[in-house]
C-alpha cells in the first residue's frame, strides 16, 4: 500500500468541519506537484517559499494505522480498563473500506480527530508509562482531570511491542474543553479548561530528542538550545532574535513556556517570543488562506489536507539556500 496514513487521515477529518457528502471519487490527491506548485506564500524578507517533500518521498512514507485510547486522572480509571489495554493489542483506527455512507465518513474522521496521536512522541519507556499512572506527576504539575476522568492530551497506544504512551495530535490544539463538559471540536483548545502534564511532555521530547512542537523529526546530538533555535532562526536576518536560544537549557525553555499565554503552543517555523495561534476551524471553508499571516492558499479541501499533512508529517525544513537541520538529525516521516 503506498500511501501514508497521513492520506488517510487528510481525506476524513476536514469532513467534521466541511460538513459535506464524500465518495471515492470527490477525494481530491493531497501531495500532488502541480497543486503544490504556488500553493504557499513567499517568505517576507527572503521573497521565496520553503521546500515541500518530493511527491515520490511522500507516497513511501510508512502506515501508520492504530487506535489510540484515553489516559485516566489516577483514581478515575475505570475497573479492569488497564488490564484491557494490556490484551486488547493493536487495533486499526481506520477500515477505509468499511466507509460506505456519509454518516461512516463523518463517524471516521470523529474518531480521526480524537485519538489520532503525535508518533514521534510514543513511548514504551517504563518510567514514562508509571509517570503516567502516578498522582504525584499530576499533583507536580498542579493537573486536573477533565470532567470525564480523562487527561488532557494524554493517550495509551497498544501495540505490537506492548502498550505505549502518548500524545494526541488534532485534538490538542483544536478540541475546546467546556468547563461544564461539553466538548467544541474546531474550536481553539487553549481557551478551553485544561491543564497539560508539561513536565511529562517535556522529558518525552528530549528522551525521544525530538524538539517541542509537531513534526516529525529527530534532532542530532547537539545541545537542546540548538534544537530551538534550528526551529525558529531567520538566518537571512542580521539582527536574529532567535540567536539567543542557541545557550537555552531545557530549564530555560520550561519557564520561558510557563510565562507564555495560555500555554500557547510553539510551531515549527515559528517563534519562541512569539506565541503561535490555534486558530478557530469552526468555518474555514470560507477562509481564502490558511494561518493567522496567511502562508498558505485555501482553494478547497484538497489544500485543507495538504495542510493537514504538511504540519503534521510533511516538512522539508528547507527555504531555498537555507537548510535548517543538522546533517545527523532524522526524518521520522
Amino acid at each position: 500500500m503506498k500511501v501514508s496514513f497521513l492520506s488517510l487521515l487528510v481525506i476524513i477529518a476536514p469532513t467534521l468541519l466541511w460538513a459535506q457528502s464524500v465518495s471515492r471519487r470527490d477525494i481530491p490527491k493531497t501531495w500532488d506537484e502541480t497543486a503544490l506548485s504556488g500553493w504557499v506564500t513567499p517568505v517576507a524578507g527572503l521573497n521565496l517559499p520553503p521546500s515541500h517533500v518530493p511527491e515520490k518521498d511522500y507516497y513511501a512514507f510508512t502506515v501508520e494505522n492504530l487506535r489510540t485510547y484515553p489516559v485516566y486522572y489516577p483514581g478515575r480509571e475505570p475497573d479492569g480498563y488497564w488490564e484491557m489495554l494490556q490484551h486488547i493489542g493493536p487495533k486499526p483506527l481506520l477500515e477505509p473500506m468499511r466507509l460506505k455512507t456519509e454518516a461512516d465518513w463523518i463517524e471516521a474522521g470523529r474518531r480521526v480527530f480524537d485519538e489520532l496521536d503525535l508518533i514521534p512522541l510514543r513511548t514504551r519507556d517504563p518510567k514514562f508509562i508509571a509517570a503516567a499512572r502516578n498522582r504525584e506527576t499530576f499533583d507536580a504539575a498542579r493537573a486536573q482531570p477533565l470532567s470525564d476522568g480523562t487527561v488532557f492530551g494524554a493517550r495509551w497506544v497498544p501495540t505490537a511491542s506492548g502498550v505505549a504512551l502518548s500524545f494526541s495530535n488534532c485534538s490538542d490544539c483544536h478540541l475546546l474543553h467546556m468547563r461544564d463538559g461539553t466538548r467544541v471540536p474546531g474550536a481553539p483548545a487553549f481557551a478551553g479548561e485544561h491543564t497539560v502534564l508539561a513536565g511529562l511532555v517535556t522529558a518525552v521530547q528530549m528522551a525521544n530528542r525530538v524538539v517541542p512542537s509537531a513534526v516529525p523529526l529527530r534532532m542530532g546530538d547537539e545541545p537542546f538550545g540548538m534544537w530551538l533555535y534550528r526551529e525558529s532562526k531567520v538566518p537571512w536576518r542580521q539582527d536574529d532574535v532567535h540567536e539567543q536560544l542557541k545557550t537555552f537549557t531545557s530549564e530555560d525553555f520550561r519557564a520561558h513556556s510557563a510565562a507564555r499565554r495560555g500555554g500557547a503552543p510553539l510551531r515549527w517555523n515559528g517563534s519562541l517570543f512569539y506565541p503561535a495561534k490555534a486558530p478557530d476551524l469552526i468555518g474555514i471553508r470560507g477562509r481564502k488562506y490558511l494561518d493567522a499571516t496567511a502562508t498558505h492558499l485555501h482553494r478547497g479541501i484538497g489544500d485543507l489536507m495538504r495542510y493537514a499533512a504538511l504540519v503534521s508529517y510533511a516538512e522539508a525544513v528547507n527555504f531555498g539556500p537555507y537548510h535548517f537541520l543538522a546533517p545527523d538529525a532524522e526524518s521520522l516521516g
